[in-house]
C-alpha cells in the first residue's frame, strides 16, 4: 500500500502530555492530602521560580505543596457542600484563582505566618515586574553592578544597541554616547529593560509566598468547629504584587501556569544571560 502523502503535525515539544491516569492519581494524592493533614493553605507566588518553589518544597518536608492544575485541584477537594470531601474544604476550591497554590501541613498559622515573613529569595525581574529603583546611566564605559563595577565584555554591545541603548564600541569597551534612563522606580518593566538590566547584574524581584487563606481542621480563633475558614490581611504592597504576578504577559488572568511551562521561561531567561566568567 502506498505511503499517504497528507500532512502530518509533528509537535516540537519534549514536554509529554499528562494522561487521564496521571490527572486521577493527582486528585487522589491531594484527597489523601486533604484527610491527612489539620491545615490547608492558598498561598500566591510573587516572582515564580521553579528552582526557589522546588527549595520551598525541601524545606517543607513533612508537608505536602501543590501548585498548578487548578482545576484538577479543586475537584480534588469537591466545590460545593455536597462535593467536598472534608467539611469547608469547598471554600477553598472556589477561591482557586490566578497564581496560587495549596500547601497541606500540621504546623500551625503563627509558624507558617512567620516563615512567609522571612522567606524571600532576589532574582532578576522580568517583563511586568516593577522597578524598585530608578537606573540611570551617564554616557561613556557602560558597567554592571558588581564589587568592583567591570565594563560590559565587548561582545554583549550589538545586544545592547538591539535593546535601544545608544551605544558603540570603543577601543573594546561597549559606550554609551549620551546619559539613558533604565528605568525608574515604580514603572513597569518591558521585556527590552528587563532584559538590560541583566546583564547590568540588576536583581529587583523577590520571589516569595504570599498566604492568602487556610481552612482548619481544628477550629480557628473564635470558631472551634471543624473546618473554619480564614482570610489572611493581605498589605497593599503584597496586594499590588499578586496583581502583578496575575498580569504579567498572560492573556488568561484565571489559569494558572504549568510548570513544564515556568520550566521553558527560565531556560529562555538563563539563555539570554552573558556567558559565565565575562
Amino acid at each position: 500500500m502506498a505511503r499517504t502523502k497528507r500532512a502530518k503535525v509533528v509537535s516540537l515539544t519534549q514536554t509529554k502530555a499528562k494522561t487521564r491516569e496521571h490527572k486521577e492519581n493527582l486528585i487522589e494524592t491531594i484527597r489523601e492530602s486533604a484527610n491527612q493533614y489539620a491545615y490547608v493553605w492558598i498561598f500566591a507566588v510573587s516572582n515564580m521560580r521553579n528552582t526557589y518553589l522546588g527549595e520551598v518544597r525541601k524545606l517543607w518536608t513533612g508537608s505536602k505543596i501543590f501548585f498548578g492544575k487548578l482545576r484538577v485541584i479543586a475537584k480534588a477537594l469537591g466545590e460545593t457542600p455536597e462535593e467536598e470531601i472534608r467539611p469547608g474544604l469547598g471554600h477553598i476550591a472556589k477561591r482557586l484563582r490566578g497564581n496560587v497554590g495549596l500547601l497541606f501541613t500540621d504546623s500551625p498559622p503563627a509558624e507558617v505566618l512567620d516563615w512567609c515573613m522571612d522567606y524571600r529569595r532576589l532574582d532578576y525581574a522580568r517583563m511586568g515586574n516593577r522597578a524598585t529603583e530608578t537606573i540611570e546611566l551617564p554616557a561613556g564605559p557602560v558597567y554592571c553592578r558588581t564589587d568592583p563595577p567591570e565594563t560590559l565584555p565587548h561582545s554583549i554591545e550589538p545586544q545592547l544597541r538591539a535593546l535601544g541603548m545608544p551605544t558603540q564600541l570603543k577601543r573594546g569597551v561597549p559606550t554609551l554616547l549620551e546619559n539613558f534612563v533604565v528605568c525608574r522606580k515604580g514603572e513597569k518593566l518591558t521585556a527590552e529593560r528587563a532584559q538590560i538590566l541583566k546583564h547590568l547584574i540588576v536583581q529587583m524581584a523577590h520571589f516569595r509566598l504570599i498566604p492568602l487563606t487556610y481552612w482548619s481542621a481544628v477550629g480557628a480563633p473564635g470558631d472551634d468547629s471543624e473546618g473554619a475558614v480564614v482570610d489572611v490581611p493581605v498589605s497593599e504592597e503584597d496586594r499590588e504584587l499578586i496583581e502583578d504576578s496575575r498580569t504579567g504577559g498572560r492573556k488568561d488572568h484565571e489559569d494558572e501556569m504549568p510548570e513544564d511551562e515556568m520550566d521553558a521561561i527560565e531556560a529562555r531567561d538563563q539563555a539570554m544571560m552573558m556567558p559565565p566568567g565575562l
